[in-house]
């Protein structure tokens, strides 16, 4: 199941939705504007934060991540960013509890900075879990002997674990 078919919702000041791979390079430029380089591929599915104006119509790019479809079935989320002048003010949490329920059948899994660990722990994720398929884990390994020390945390039910 692709997670392209969510549809956009407003919250708060906030308009949350989809963006086509058509709009990846928008999104690449939010990125770039925050300081990241990233290489957003057409299977990925992108979600982005918008301000909203009092009519409900999209403003600025506030946030965005990425969802990387993974062989085992489950995604792997990078790049949650938030734009520096609307940090501390709840987006990103309102970005996950918007996107988790729609992911949850599959399972979700990212590497987490270490300073994130408990935003990520109260969304329901869990450190080190317990069931990780080998994709991710092989992704994770890669990644810590470059040196980086990236938590893994999973998003995971009963029904997206592996049986083995």
């Amino acid at each position: 199941m692709a997670v392209h078919d969510v549809s956009v919702a407003v919250a708060a000041d906030y308009i949350f939705c989809p963006e086509p791979a058509a709009r990846h390079a928008l999104v690449d430029r939010f990125y770039r504007s925050q300081g990241y380089k990233v290489k957003i591929a057409a299977s990925e599915s992108v979600y982005a934060v918008y301000t909203a104006t009092s009519q409900g119509l999209p403003v600025e790019m506030v946030a965005a991540l990425r969802l990387v479809p993974q062989a085992s079935g489950h995604f792997w989320l990078r790049n949650l960013l938030v734009a520096k002048d609307q940090r501390g003010q709840g987006v990103a949490t309102l970005l996950m509890q918007y996107l988790l329920p729609q992911i949850h059948p599959q399972g979700c899994y990212c590497f987490a900075l270490p300073h994130l660990e408990q935003f990520y722990l109260r969304l329901g994720f869990s450190l080190q879990p317990k069931h990780c398929p080998a994709d991710i884990q092989q992704k994770h390994e890669k990644y810590r002997a470059r040196g980086r020390d990236w938590l893994l945390m999973g998003y995971i039910t009963e029904t997206a674990c592996p049986t083995s």
